[in-house]
């Protein structure tokens, strides 16, 4: 198209060829500037005509022109807005209507490519939005209460027009309401008590409603007005009110509708507390005797639910047939947790049950919420659930197995039996995922130190790994031993007076896996201070007992109490000790390196004569000296 063809083209010769042209001349980024400029000039020349078709393609048009022409995006903004503002008082009319909301959509974009004319927006105030949204047909209303966020439009304009548009008769508009008021509170803070109650009452009001998408969006509005209405409350009302919250989320938690269930155990979760009594009516069908009949009172303006609404809730919740309802039941299960004594304790054998659950997601969430029990110190794993607790820590997902070790770190087992059936199955997964067994061997370290009393028990059927190993060289069995050893040497950390039970040869077995060790250990300890412990628990295994004096010194200046573990000692330099403490343990790291490295000199200079002594047709005398360096490492001579 030529610039004298531009500059002819009237209103009434326009037509749809003729945009289609201008529009190639927009997005050949060959057109010259000059061209561009009159192609700007002649489509704005337009946006003062009172024709609503031509005017939805001139905006079309001017979209396509401020962004490939950003050097005019701003002239485009400050047009399309005074024709907006000129508009403004034409909504009425529902094509002026449909026009005035796309120039509101082309500002919004423009604004947001260009962040230095963002502020101009706000020349689009309350009174403006509110008359575009009111004028607008259904499907352009959606969409503007949909992207308010988009507008600077006060909190308070948007409080008004979503409250109202909650009783419109269009679901899909009640809906989006619900979901507006939702982002105003999470916006904003609200200290006005009527505003909340009256949000609030809303939308419970809703939770009756026919639609379902519309009692979705009021059980996430009831949750989060809630929250707000709960805090509003002075202290000794805030428990019934929480309550009352509550129980109104469990009066709809048999919801036909999957994502209404799904929405109520989320709604558990930001609620997050109760009342003892009635959390624990969550676990039970059977409406227990105290609670028949009781509601909580002077709380609500509407009727509060009664309490036997949540029985059972949990229950429904776990079996839902539904994989989505079971994996947001068990969350929402971890938030209340957190709040409430009993609830834990009463609802881990629930927990435990969907260890065995189709999908894993749902796992993992069992799984998390078990560990979160387990960091409080209530879990309790029976027999009948270890199977289930052993398939995840062999299970194929890494998330689940990372988070079954991580139990495992804080589990503590009431029986022989149950801990070695435990160690058995950690080994199998070291055995079928050799890749974990950093974190498998960090696993045992810290599982050894809750199980002394059965560890010391099983140290011989871990020696006799150990003499298999000796004929075996395979790698599988190397990581056994490996797993071994590192069960056997955290038992000291927890009880001294155990190390003369266990052979020093396992110390100085250790000493050579001392690069695989520290790789799992590195959280806790560095090599420094693996390698003093493993040489000092040596020398202790070696003696009679002479040595416990130093080693109450070494273990006082290093043990530490990890907070992410349970309070299970580990080795780490602690700033608190006292200055004699310090030397002590400085003294005791030094002598403990120096004997360390007179054995490995020692060892090393029997493989350099056994080699000799190969080479030379002594094969029988070279094994003698080589097996020889299985004596304990500490009480043999050094060779000079």
């Amino acid at each position: 198209m030529a610039m004298e063809e531009v500059d002819s083209i009237s209103v009434e010769s326009l037509s749809l060829r003729t945009l289609a042209s201008i529009r190639s001349l927009i997005i050949n980024i060959d057109t010259p500037d000059f061209v561009i400029s009159s192609v700007f000039d002649f489509l704005t020349s337009f946006l003062s005509r009172d024709d609503p078709a031509i005017l939805r393609h001139v905006l079309k048009l001017l979209s396509d022109l401020s962004f490939g022409r950003k050097e005019l995006a701003k002239q485009i903004f400050d047009s399309v807005l005074s024709n907006l503002l000129r508009l403004q008082n034409s909504t009425t009319n529902a094509s002026h209507g449909r026009v005035a909301l796309e120039s509101l959509a082309l500002l919004a974009s423009i604004s947001e490519m260009n962040p230095s004319i963002a502020t101009k927006i706000s020349k689009i105030d309350g009174e403006v939005f509110a008359s575009i949204c009111l004028g607008a047909p259904i499907s352009y209303r959606m969409w503007l209460l949909r992207n308010v966020e988009r507008f600077n439009v006060p909190l308070s304009v948007l409080f008004t027009l979503f409250l109202g548009f909650t009783k419109d008769p269009y679901p899909y508009i009640r809906k989006v309401a619900l979901d507006g008021l939702v982002y105003i509170c999470n916006a904003g803070d609200f200290d006005h008590a009527s505003a909340v109650q009256g949000c609030y009452t809303r939308a419970v009001e809703l939770l009756g409603d026919d639609e379902d998408s519309v009692r979705s969006s009021a059980v996430r509005a009831v949750s989060t007005w809630g929250k707000v209405l709960i805090t509003s409350k002075v202290e000794m009302n805030r428990r019934e009110c929480t309550d009352g919250v509550f129980l109104q989320l469990c009066s709809i938690v048999r919801d036909m509708s999957v994502d209404v269930r799904v929405e109520v155990f989320k709604g558990f979760g930001i609620i997050g507390a109760a009342s003892e009594s009635i959390i624990l009516q969550t676990l039970s069908k059977k409406v227990l005797g105290a609670e028949k009949g009781k509601k909580p009172q002077n709380c609500l303006s509407t009727e509060s639910a009664d309490v036997a609404a949540a029985a059972g809730v949990f229950i429904h919740g776990f079996e839902d047939e539904f994989y989505e309802v079971r994996e947001a039941a068990v969350d929402s299960f971890h938030s209340l947790s957190v709040n409430s004594i009993k609830f834990p304790d009463e609802a881990v054998y629930l927990v435990m049950d969907m260890l065995y659950d189709d999908y894993m997601v749902v796992r993992l969430k069992a799984l998390e919420a078990l560990h979160h029990i387990a960091d409080l110190g209530n879990l309790k794993i029976q027999e009948t659930y270890m199977p289930a607790f052993l398939d995840a820590i062999v299970d194929s997902s890494e998330n689940i197995r990372v988070t079954a070790r991580n139990i495992l770190k804080l589990a503590k087992l009431p029986d022989l039996k149950l801990v070695t059936k435990c160690v058995d199955g950690v080994l199998k997964s070291l055995e079928i995922y050799p890749q974990d067994e950093p974190d498998i061997l960090s696993a045992l370290f810290h599982f050894g130190q809750n199980h002394t009393n059965f560890l010391v028990s099983m140290i011989k059927k871990f020696f006799e790994k150990l003499e298999a190993a000796s004929v075996n060289k395979s790698g599988l069995i190397s990581r056994q031993v490996s797993a071994s050893l590192m069960l056997i040497i955290s038992v000291p950390l927890s009880d001294k007076l155990s190390v003369t039970s266990i052979p020093s040869l396992a110390f100085s077995y250790s000493l050579a896996m001392l690069g695989k060790f520290l790789c799992a250990l590195h959280e806790m300890m560095d090599q420094d201070m693996l390698l003093a412990y493993l040489t000092h628990c040596s020398i202790l295994s070696a003696s009679s007992g002479t040595e416990f004096s130093k080693g109450d010194n070494f273990f006082h200046a290093y043990r530490h109490n990890n907070a992410d573990l349970s309070g299970n000692p580990v080795l780490i330099p602690s700033k608190d000790i006292h200055a004699e403490s310090k030397h002590m343990a400085s003294k005791a790291v030094l002598e403990n390196r120096k004997q360390a490295m007179k054995s490995v000199d020692y060892i090393l200079l029997k493989i350099k004569a056994a080699w000799f002594l190969s080479q030379s047709g002594c094969s029988k005398e070279a094994v003698r000296a080589l097996r020889n360096c299985k004596q304990p490492i500490f009480q043999s001579p050094v060779v000079h």
